[in-house]
């Protein structure tokens, strides 16, 4: 594949911009789940390589945040299952690293190994991953916020470039996954017919 073409046809790739702005739409509209999975494959995937993602919505509390709603796209159902309920920061440091400065997390195993706790370690063990990214977007109160985990990250962007790009996706991300999680809470607490 040669740069600045695409796979299956050679033909060349979107600019950048373009990308971001079918991603933008995309989002506007994705409503439930399986759109949401359908937009990060069709449009997050071409602009950010991934082998899987981790949506999730979370509350915020001084030392823990608990896990309100979660969706995987192309991840291990098996991990999903055992996503736990309440992370604490002291286990997390890349999510507290996170929480503390707004900025991007992205980790490139062996070599960021001390940069994560021994649990975090086994849990990307366990899952294969070797290069990951973490990101998302708080609310104004603090309280709720929504973080993107970005497994299995194509090589070929630099860590720098990864950066750039989850500060461009990650606003649209989490409209759409707050959108999602509303519609999703509606039908769970929809009336049953008579």
């Amino acid at each position: 594949m040669t740069k600045g073409s695409n796979e299956e046809g050679g033909s060349p790739q979107a600019p950048l911009t373009q990308q971001l702005l079918a991603l933008r739409d995309a989002c506007a509209v994705c409503g439930d789940e399986a759109q949401f999975a359908a937009m990060a494959r069709q449009q997050v995937q071409p602009v950010l390589p991934h082998g899987s993602l981790v949506a999730a919505i979370v509350r915020i509390g001084p030392e823990q945040l608990r896990l309100v709603h979660a969706i995987g796209v192309d991840h291990p159902a098996a991990a999903m299952a055992k996503l736990p309920r309440q992370l604490d920061l002291a286990d997390r440091p890349a999510l507290k690293r996170w929480l503390d400065t707004g900025e991007p997390q992205v980790l490139q195993m062996p070599g960021d190994a001390e940069r994560v706790s021994a649990l975090e370690r086994r849990e990307i063990d366990a899952l294969g991953i070797r290069r990951l990214a973490l990101h998302g977007r708080i609310d104004l109160g603090g309280i709720v916020g929504s973080i993107f985990s970005f497994c299995h990250l194509n090589g070929d962007l630099t860590p720098q470039q990864t950066l750039e790009i989850l500060r461009l996706v990650i606003p649209p991300l989490h409209e759409a996954l707050m959108r999602v999680w509303r519609h999703d809470r509606h039908v769970l607490h929809r009336p049953l017919p008579r």
